[in-house]
């Protein structure tokens, strides 16, 4: 009701301006009708698309305009017999206009629909006619209208115009998605709405979340907030108090900053969801959930599991594991047979005990897909110290004691069998998230086997993993083949190590997905600095803790070591929040420039500028300890714009504004305070409760 009024008072007003003319033509905003082909045939259905290409800076809206607004509309007029579609909206943008929020358009818009001919249509020309209307606003609003036409001609049934087949291509792609592989489910409470989205598999991620509801069932002023929990995300948002009673049906599109897997760059997905019906996806067409299990049988399906694990030892996951057994079969040539199989068995069953546990796991369904077990970032963390500590060990900065894996020793003991058996678990554990050639549809048809079958398939997968080391351990004669050790072990040892440090770059990369947006952004940097501490604990301990050294330097280098090793994982482990700087309410900065400035400055605005730089470790602390989601709502509050001067890249308009300030280094923080010109420098180190003080005199 109360946006109703709203509206009404903001049309009548534009109206007004306009010359009391409540549909004055609109010299913001140019609309025209434009078919995808110039011939239709009897009973043929042709797209058509209502276009509006903006002026910078305007905008009109989506059918929930998000405060106020009103979307485009058509009113036809058509020849006998033809008949026409609704009008199908793209997936919008979300902007704000004097402090609210609204959804809309910018720029060139397809707007879709459908014409359809008459069975019986006549020859000669076909006179389409259409008035478009809509509102468009800036820092005012003016409603707009237009009559349109097409002409058209009889013909055959065929193709889109040679010109026009891109641009509505294009169309189509930036209307939401009908079908994705997701799947959706909604819950509210207390105010809240909650819609839990499930990615089809663990390379999934969509990146930036955004709910536009087609009805105003949002609060669109208020923060969206995202978190993700493995394969699921889930994305709240508050609901509008004007839609009481609560809605049942969640209708609407979310948008996706890295779409939803289906066609590449189409970024919105349409929902229709009933509040606590169970989670659902669109299916393809001809798309049954029973496809995959009649077309592969059981047999086949043992066969491309065994076949596919073997594949997994040549797939870059498995590698460092390669290198590393390598080594000990190396170290195994002229040892006793009976010892030499049994590492062989030992490896194999570290391999069949992980797969079984992990295989249970999925079975109970602690784990949503094969390999999601790197979908946790403590995995990831974990497994990629692990590569990097092995990596600096089989590079020589430091020794492992038997005792401990026996890596780079012995493996003709009791503790060269405990590190056999933990090679056998590391070589599943990162052989898992590969997608080997023949896997996809056995795991695809395995998962849907019952409990005794689908724990046979992947013991298959297992053997298949396991298998070629076991041959070379029970036939040594093949091992005999090897070279013998000698000096040139050293060498091929470092060279092995780095096929470690790869797969810790690979992981890493994991990890950075998961977390390096945390923190303001500012994680990524302390991962890498954690990182570089912890290698250096390894090297000190390499280094001084040696049998020749005084046991008062000993024991001060395993001090040492202890220290920053404990500094290095606090420094890169995950936090606890979840919540990336995506999900979480952000300043809403602009690239500076100083007509930028000078404009802002001369309309009275309050205006804050960072002066920054990637590789400024002060400003990425800055911004890690000052733009706190309470910064973000106080410079919202006060109308702050807010301004970032980046020099990352050589930028001589900013280091001639830095010497204007009488400033050569940054960070340097300015604020020009509501209708002043004077520049007021903040103190170098920032913190929220800084800032608040800082601005607030200038604020009643």
């Amino acid at each position: 009701m109360i946006r109703s009024l709203i509206l009404q008072l903001l049309l009548t007003v534009s109206a007004l301006a306009a010359g009391f003319n409540p549909l004055a033509a609109d010299p913001h905003v140019r609309a025209k009708l434009v078919a995808e082909k110039s011939h239709i045939a009897p009973g043929e259905t042709i797209a058509v698309a209502l276009v509006l290409d903006h002026d910078e800076h305007w905008h009109t809206y989506y059918l929930n305009p998000g405060f106020v607004g009103d979307p485009p509309k058509l009113e036809w007029t058509l020849p006998a017999g033809f008949t026409h579609g609704d009008l199908s909206f793209p997936t919008p943008m979300m902007g704000t206009m004097a402090g609210f929020a609204f959804y809309g358009y910018e720029g060139e818009t397809w707007f879709l629909t459908n014409l359809t001919a008459p069975a019986d249509l006549a020859d000669g020309e076909i006179k389409i006619t259409a008035k478009a209307s809509w509102l468009a606003c800036s820092e005012n609003c003016v409603p707009g209208e237009a009559a349109l036409s097409l002409d058209l001609k009889k013909g055959e049934a065929g193709g889109a115009d040679a010109d026009l087949a891109p641009l509505f291509e294009k169309a189509r792609l930036a209307m939401p998605a009908k079908e994705t592989p997701w799947q959706v489910a909604a819950s509210e409470n207390e105010g809240k709405v909650t819609l839990t989205l499930t990615a089809p598999d663990a390379s999934a991620a969509p990146g930036d979340i955004r709910f536009f509801g087609e009805q105003p069932i949002e609060d669109a002023s208020a923060p969206q907030e995202i978190v993700q929990d493995g394969q699921t995300w889930k994305l709240t948002f508050v609901r509008n108090s004007d839609t009481d009673p609560a809605p049942q049906q969640i209708k609407g599109i979310l948008k996706a900053s890295q779409g939803w897997g289906t066609t590449p760059g189409q970024l919105g997905w349409a929902i229709d969801v009933t509040i606590g019906a169970a989670a659902a996806a669109a299916t393809p067409a001809g798309a049954e959930s029973g496809e995959t299990k009649s077309t592969l049988g059981f047999p086949l399906i043992l066969g491309l599991m065994f076949l596919g694990g073997l594949i997994l030892n040549l797939m870059p996951c498995v590698f460092p594991v390669i290198g590393l057994k390598i080594m000990g079969f190396v170290q195994q040539a002229g040892h006793d047979r009976s010892k030499i199989i049994r590492h062989g068995i030992v490896f194999t069953l570290g391999v069949l005990i992980s797969f079984w546990i992990l295989s249970g796991i999925l079975l109970a369904g602690g784990i949503s897909n094969w390999g999601g077990q790197l979908e946790n970032p403590w995995v990831v963390f974990v497994l990629l110290l692990i590569m990097l500590v092995f990596g600096l060990n089989m590079f020589g900065v430091f020794e492992i004691g038997a005792s401990a894996t026996s890596i780079g020793g012995t493996l003709t003991n009791k503790q060269g069998m405990a590190g056999t058996f933990f090679s056998g678990i590391l070589a599943t554990v990162v052989a898992t998230p590969c997608s080997a050639p023949f896997l996809g549809p056995a795991i695809g048809a395995a998962v849907s086997l019952p409990g005794p079958q689908f724990m046979l398939a992947f013991t298959m997968m297992a053997l298949g993993l396991s298998t070629p080391y076991l041959v070379l351990s029970i036939f040594p004669a093949l091992v005999e083949k090897l070279p013998r050790p000698g000096a040139w072990m050293e060498s091929f040892k470092q060279g092995m190590s780095f096929l470690l440090f790869g797969t810790a770059g690979y992981l890493l990369w994991v990890y950075a997905a998961q977390v390096f947006e945390q923190k303001s952004g500012q994680k990524g940097l302390w991962v890498m600095l954690g990182l570089t501490v912890i290698a250096c604990a390894f090297w000190i301990h390499g280094r001084w803790n040696l049998p020749h050294r005084s046991t008062r330097a000993r024991w001060i280098s395993r001090l040492a070591t202890l220290a920053l090793l404990a500094t290095g994982i606090g420094l890169s482990r995950p936090t606890p929040d979840p919540v990336s700087v995506t999900s979480a309410p952000q300043i809403e900065w602009q690239a500076w420039t100083k007509e930028l400035q000078d404009k802002l400055i001369a309309e009275g605005k309050p205006v804050f500028i960072d002066f920054t730089a990637r590789w400024c470790l002060t400003c990425q602390t800055n911004k890690a300890n000052a733009y706190t989601p309470e910064m973000v709502a106080y410079f919202k509050e006060q109308g702050i714009v807010a301004l970032r001067a980046d020099k990352t890249n050589p930028r001589p308009d900013i280091d001639e504004e830095l010497r204007r300030l009488d400033r050569s280094a940054i960070p340097v923080n300015v604020f020009y305070a509501p209708k002043s010109s004077t520049p007021l420098v903040t103190e170098t180190l920032l913190t929220a409760d800084y800032l608040k003080s800082f601005f607030a005199p200038h604020f009643p």
